[in-house]
């Protein structure tokens, strides 16, 4: 029987972390050998999230040399800015890197400053980096040391929109993508009025119009998918929800077309896709 890979989370306390725990403590194929965070560091996780009763896994505080020593593989799941200091030495260890926030994304480490507001610390990686959107370059990502993962509303904008782009059946101008998300998408550890149940339930609302960080990443990604550059029009709305998203994306047919054309273009493209369920037209 082969050895299981041994994972370690760094920010496991957080909700993609949490996430994380669940997916991966049930396998059989990797071992969850580490789990960081400094806030509840010596906790049990089952006490910070009950549905993980059962496993008996605890919390300790980030020490880079016991990550190394223990892990061959690391998750980082921090705020953006964090990443892009601790990546180099797991990297320089030998070890395999999959960030979660958004430091490795980009590959245009000019657009840190304007769209995150910080300077990127390990601009060289950038371009190593594989986006880690198992539709699009499952191949590079099982070959890969370095891995980004995707955003949330882009992972959703893309899905729609690559294999439309990619066959050329619509128009690259004039993309529209109206996207909605659960308020667990602000992260567990933000503290705000605007993220106070009174203010969120029984409330719609659009915020980041024009400035949404998810803005390039999106274009990034349609750009090559269509082949060259393009920019569109992205508005994300804030909803009464813990968690999800759905983006209704707006595009022009490039030509004459019907919708069981297009619906085949996605059906062709997703056909062996496990995590993507096509429903049917209509």
């Amino acid at each position: 029987m082969a050895q299981r890979a041994r994972i370690g989370i760094i920010g496991a306390s957080g909700y993609a972390g949490a996430e994380l725990i669940r997916l991966l403590a049930p396998s059989n194929q990797v071992e969850l050998a580490y789990l960081a965070s400094d806030t509840y560091a010596g906790q049990r996780v089952s006490s910070v999230y009950p549905g993980t009763h059962g496993h008996s896994l605890a919390y300790s505080a980030y020490d880079p040399a016991e990550a190394i020593a223990r892990c061959d593989l690391l998750f980082l799941a921090q705020g953006n800015g964090e990443a892009m200091a601790q990546a180099p030495a797991l990297l320089e260890a030998g070890k395999k890197v999959i960030d979660l926030s958004a430091d490795f994304r980009l590959q245009d480490a000019s657009a840190y400053p304007e769209w995150y507001k910080l300077e990127h610390k390990a601009p060289k990686l950038l371009s190593e980096a594989v986006y880690g959107l198992p539709e699009h370059y499952r191949r590079r990502i099982a070959e890969a040391r370095l891995v980004a993962n995707p955003g949330c509303y882009v992972t959703a904008s893309i899905l729609a929109l690559a294999p439309l782009l990619r066959a050329g059946a619509i128009d690259p101008n004039g993309i529209v993508v109206d996207a909605k998300s659960g308020v667990s998408g602000a992260g567990r550890s933000r503290i705000a009025v605007d993220y106070l149940f009174t203010e969120i339930n029984e409330n719609v609302k659009a915020y980041g119009v024009g400035t949404h960080r998810h803005t390039p990443e999106i274009e990034q990604e349609l750009s090559v998918a269509a082949g060259a550059p393009l920019k569109l029009s992205f508005t994300p709305h804030l909803i009464p929800m813990n968690r999800g998203i759905l983006a209704t994306c707006y595009a022009t047919p490039a030509g004459p077309t019907s919708a069981h054309e297009l619906h085949r273009v996605l059906e062709v493209a997703y056909l062996k896709e496990p995590f993507v369920h096509l429903l049917q037209l209509g």
